[in-house]
C-alpha cells in the first residue's frame, strides 16, 4: 500500500526523518542562554523557524527538478553543464533573486559564526530566513515557464544544496518526497 506513491517504510522513514529532526531543530534553535519552553505544537508546525517547515522547503525545492525532468540534483547540474559549455552563472534579475542569492552567500560566515561562538542557533536562524527568502523567490517567480528558466533552476538547486548542508550540519535529515 502506498501513499501518494510512498511505501509503508518510506512512510516510517519520513516519520523517523520528520521526528527526530522536530525535537532536535526545536532545541537547536533556541538560543543556550536564554529560557526554554518545550511545545509540540511549535515543534511540529509546518509555519515558522521547525524543521518541519524547512523539510518541506527542501521537498518543494526537489520537486521542481522532478518537473524540469530531472530525477536528482547531480542530474540537474549535469543537464545545466552540457546545456551551458560556456560555464554555469545565474543572473539576478529580480529584488527576490538578490535577497535570495545574497543569502546564500552568507552561509560560510554563518558557519563560521555558529563554531566559534558554539550556537547552533545561528545556523537555525540562517536556514529560516533562506527558507523565507526561497518562499518568495518561489510564489513571485515562474520558475519552470520563465525564460531564464535555466538561471532560477540553478538558483534553486544552489538553494536546496545549502539548505540540505545546513541541515546536515545540525544533524538533521531530509526528504526528496513527502
Amino acid at each position: 500500500e502506498t501513499y501518494e506513491g510512498l511505501t509503508e517504510e518510506e512512510l516510517q522513514q519520513n516519520a523517523n526523518v520528520i521526528g527526530y529532526g522536530a525535537v532536535k531543530y526545536f532545541d537547536l534553535r533556541q538560543n543556550r542562554i536564554s529560557s526554554y519552553r518545550f511545545s509540540y505544537d511549535e515543534m511540529l508546525s509546518l509555519k515558522g523557524n521547525t524543521a518541519v517547515g524547512l523539510i518541506y522547503a527542501y521537498v518543494r525545492m526537489r520537486s521542481i527538478a522532478r518537473k524540469a525532468g530531472v530525477a536528482n540534483s547531480d542530474n540537474l547540474l549535469t543537464e545545466l553543464e552540457a546545456q551551458h559549455p560556456e560555464g554555469l552563472s545565474v543572473a539576478l534579475g529580480t529584488e527576490t533573486e538578490w535577497a535570495l542569492g545574497l543569502h546564500l552567500m552568507r552561509f560560510s560566515t554563518t558557519i563560521d559564526a555558529m563554531t566559534e561562538e558554539l550556537a547552533p542557533n545561528k545556523m537555525t536562524d540562517f536556514l529560516y530566513e533562506l527558507v523565507t527568502k526561497f518562499n518568495a523567490f518561489y510564489l513571485q517567480e515562474s520558475i519552470l515557464k520563465a525564460e531564464d528558466r535555466d538561471d532560477k533552476l540553478l538558483l534553486c538547486e544552489v538553494t536546496a544544496k545549502i539548505l540540505k548542508e545546513g541541515l546536515r550540519l545540525l544533524g538533521i535529515g531530509v526528504l526528496e518526497k513527502l
